[in-house]
């Protein structure tokens, strides 16, 4: 069964499935990363839908909220959920493409390793390695430090800043009580951390055992994953049949209508599934 969240999610935040406009084939898995949600990928699921392909994503395990949500949920439970949203999606689509967002590449690679037929994998800003390597130490004093405050550090605040402000537009960081809502509302744990160090782990494994046709666009001004991650990822693929696209002014969201990249990354992946797959014919 999908994953039914037990907090409360606000509804654009939820997985969806967006139906292509006209009858199609088609069908994309859109996975998103890790502190994200299904919100992100909607713009441009729309976009795809228009042109006549499925698009469906699900919700992560402890997502689509602060992250305080991940406190002792496993990666594995992010593995299983991706593999039950591609079979709901199979049941629609017999032609089908992998997308991922920043850790949700990983997911969508793991999945090549037991798919048979799925005709293209799409990475949006991947993640390589961990974005700090004190991140490495996190699994030693996960057991005797269960938070993080990540608004207090100053490296973070950046990330924190757009993170909240994702959530709440609105949100007055001068107001007199920002510090201590922002205290409850970002703490991080440490055991979600950790996951997610376990989830970069695996894509490393992952990445010389792709030879699906892979298409990997990044931007120059991704505070959230490291500088090169898709350069790295490029050179360990073993498959021809792989495009790597820079965008120097882009962020981590590229794919969203708020960034300037976004109306060619959207063209990129559509040409990209176009180019590899029947969009005419009721099969594969």
């Amino acid at each position: 069964m999908p994953f039914q969240p037990d907090y409360e999610v606000p509804v654009e935040r939820l997985a969806y499935t967006m139906p292509a406009s006209t009858p199609s084939a088609v069908g994309v898995l859109m996975l998103h990363g890790f502190m994200g949600s299904p919100y992100s990928s909607r713009p441009l699921a729309h976009f795809l839908a228009e042109q006549g392909v499925t698009v469906h994503c699900p919700l992560l395990p402890g997502h689509g909220h602060w992250p305080d949500k991940f406190h002792k949920v496993s990666h594995r439970a992010w593995l299983a959920e991706a593999a039950e949203a591609l079979a709901t999606l199979r049941q629609m689509c017999p032609q089908i493409f992998l997308m991922g967002h920043s850790m949700g590449n990983v997911l969508a690679a793991s999945l090549l390793q037991t798919s048979a037929n799925v005709r293209g994998l799409i990475l949006l800003a991947p993640i390589y390695d961990v974005p700090d390597s004190r991140l490495n130490l996190i699994r030693y004093i996960r057991p005797f430090v269960p938070w993080l405050y990540p608004h207090k550090s100053r490296r973070l605040q950046g990330l924190v800043r757009e993170r909240v402000l994702d959530f709440d537009p609105t949100f007055d960081f001068d107001a007199p009580n920002a510090e201590l809502f922002l205290r409850q509302a970002t703490r991080m744990p440490t055991s979600g951390l950790d996951e997610m160090r376990k989830m970069v782990q695996l894509g490393q494994k992952l990445w010389p055992q792709v030879n699906a046709p892979t298409l990997i666009l990044d931007g120059g001004h991704d505070i959230a994953v490291s500088p090169g991650s898709g350069a790295a990822i490029f050179q360990q693929l073993p498959t021809r049949d792989k495009q790597h696209h820079h965008f120097p002014h882009a962020g981590h969201e590229l794919m969203r209508p708020q960034d300037p990249a976004h109306p060619e990354v959207w063209n990129l992946v559509l040409a990209f599934i176009q180019e590899r797959a029947s969009l005419n014919r009721d099969s594969s």
